[in-house]
């Protein structure tokens, strides 16, 4: 887990990124909500995630970029919020769940994450919605690997990004996040930032 440095602070000035997060709005609420994404899409393009564009320093774009995010698989907030940033031009990412049993949560069936898919980004976000330290070697493959392997088949591709409840950093020392690694995610969204899952260090003889 890489830390907050004076490199970090140049590379920010020199190429911020505003981050839109959202997870359930209501019909009334869908006036604000097209106003923030209107104002998001004039502040700069979307983010693109790619090694070098996570590596302070190193851009493939210089300049204002955005990341928005839908969360949870709330569905009319979903289906709503990608049309909207299509139009808009934003590339946006969704972070769905499966089983958890709050209401209005992991709505959007695979029939709409697979179209959804063809625009945006589909991203891990566990089966039940847990932070990456409830994870355990009981509940792992149904926390992590499953919903990951449903989203290739899903999708047609591997998840490269993924996001914890709670908007946990990644730590190796978790065996959430060291499992999402060995699935092959490599990206990971905090509260308050989008990183690069580091490499697994090589086994030294």
């Amino acid at each position: 887990m890489s830390r907050w440095s004076r490199t970090h602070s140049v590379s920010l000035v020199g190429s911020p990124l505003l981050g839109v997060n959202f997870h359930h709005v209501s019909r009334d609420g869908r006036a604000d909500m097209t106003r923030v994404l209107t104002d998001a899409a004039r502040f700069g393009s979307a983010l693109e995630l790619s090694d070098a564009t996570l590596q302070p320093g190193r851009h493939e774009t210089v300049g204002p970029r955005t990341f928005v995010a839908f969360y949870d698989g709330y569905r009319d907030t979903g289906l709503f919020g990608a049309e909207l940033c299509h139009r808009l031009g934003i590339r946006a990412f969704f972070f769905p769940v499966f089983t958890c049993p709050d209401p209005g949560r992991g709505e959007l069936t695979d029939e709409d994450l697979a179209q959804l898919a063809t625009v945006h980004e589909i991203g891990f976000h566990t089966s039940s919605h847990l932070r990456a330290d409830e994870v355990t070697p009981d509940n792992v493959d149904h926390e992590v690997i499953a919903p990951i392997e449903r989203l290739q088949s899903i999708t047609g591709r591997r998840a490269r990004v993924g996001a914890w409840r709670g908007g946990n950093r990644f730590d190796p020392s978790t065996l959430g996040d060291e499992t999402v690694r060995d699935q092959g995610v490599r990206f990971l969204v905090s509260n308050w930032s989008v990183e690069a899952i580091p490499p697994e260090p090589s086994v030294q003889p």
